[in-house]
């Protein structure tokens, strides 16, 4: 797998980061979801928020590439457990779905054995927290769902929404991830 091809799906990824996070959010809200899915979709969602940063090291811009990979990662997990729902969810908006699951492809074929410290990542997603909510609570409770649909639209306004210059400019660097990654096998 080239460099080139890893570069190009993380400039991708980072710039879909918007539409990645909403199509979270509906999974997150949709009622046919399992609890313990719905709970790793809001986990997912409060790992962006938090602006944790899962790759060491990742700066800039090219620290998205971790909330990329994330969130790619666990609509995986939750496909596993509830294919009809992501299918559905994927039939009503191919063009992200589609996108994630190329991008994924390039970036598991890039990575490799690395991909162990974001499978790690995930795996700790249903205990994070963040602003006094957590993955659970965002999960069962209203109120808490209800913040953080606007704290993911407020993020999304304030600094998910990458510039395809500054995104190009920072998958320049994506090379490096692999080193960072390293740090934390």
């Amino acid at each position: 797998m080239t460099l080139d091809r890893f570069s190009a799906a993380v400039r991708d990824g980072m710039l879909s980061l918007p539409q990645d996070c909403k199509a979270m959010l509906r999974l997150a809200e949709d009622p046919e979801l399992d609890d313990v899915s719905r709970v790793l979709a809001c986990g997912a969602l409060l790992h962006v928020l938090s602006g944790t940063n899962a790759i060491p090291g990742a700066k800039g811009t090219l620290a998205l590439a971790d909330d990329v990979i994330v969130l790619r990662l666990v609509v995986e997990r939750i496909a596993t457990a509830s294919p009809d729902v992501v299918k559905a969810h994927g039939d009503d908006d191919p063009e992200v779905y589609d996108a994630m699951r190329e991008q994924m492809e390039v970036i598991r074929a890039h990575l490799g054995e690395l991909m162990v410290v974001l499978d790690r990542a995930v795996d700790h997603l249903p205990k994070l927290q963040f602003e006094g909510h957590d993955a659970p609570g965002c999960a069962k409770d209203d109120e808490s769902i209800t913040w953080l649909y606007d704290s993911v639209h407020e993020a999304i306004i304030q600094r998910l929404e990458v510039r395809e210059e500054d995104a190009t400019r920072a998958a320049k660097g994506a090379g490096e991830l692999r080193g960072y990654l390293k740090q934390r096998v």
